[in-house]
């Protein structure tokens, strides 16, 4: 008659809240990763110079902050448990590198794709989708970071 007992008390927020940006955290680390190793430059004119595209994106510095930081963050989300000294110590650091690799790859876009083999440049798909996903990767790791109680966070307690 287990089924009778009253619930535990605890947390009783749904668990499939709790698990979907974790899921969402996982995509998009999943897609920084593999938009880091696709190329992120071709030539802008192709009719007129060819169809050449430049390196993979993971040999720039905004790419290998991608590729390095996605992986990082992925392995850090899956190694977490539901102690709150895991939470601590995770959730924080997942939102830190989150923001500098956001940060990073903002810069290298605003900055611009440059020349490729003497000819400008322009971003390829896979360079907007790690600008996509370096932002998913942020607000996933915000809305995990915010889900933890206030006085988990660091931040003083509203009576303080």
């Amino acid at each position: 008659m287990l089924f009778i007992q009253a619930p535990a008390r605890g947390r009783f927020d749904a668990p499939h809240r709790r698990r979907s940006w974790r899921t969402v955290l996982l995509i998009a680390a999943a897609t920084g990763v593999a938009a880091a190793t696709q190329p992120w430059l071709r030539v802008r004119f192709d009719r007129l110079f060819g169809d050449h595209v430049g390196p993979p994106g993971w040999r720039a510095n905004a790419g290998f902050t991608c590729l390095c930081t996605c992986a990082l963050i992925g392995v850090l989300a899956l190694s977490e448990t539901r102690t709150r000294q895991s939470q601590q110590a995770v959730r924080p650091a997942c939102l830190l590198l989150a923001c500098v690799m956001f940060a990073v790859l903002l810069q290298s876009h605003v900055v611009g794709p440059g020349t490729l083999r003497g000819v400008t440049a322009t971003w390829t798909g896979c360079a907007y989708a790690a600008l996509a996903a370096g932002a998913g990767l942020l607000a996933a790791c915000a809305a995990r970071f915010l889900q933890m109680p206030r006085r988990e966070r660091g931040a003083p307690a509203a009576g303080d």
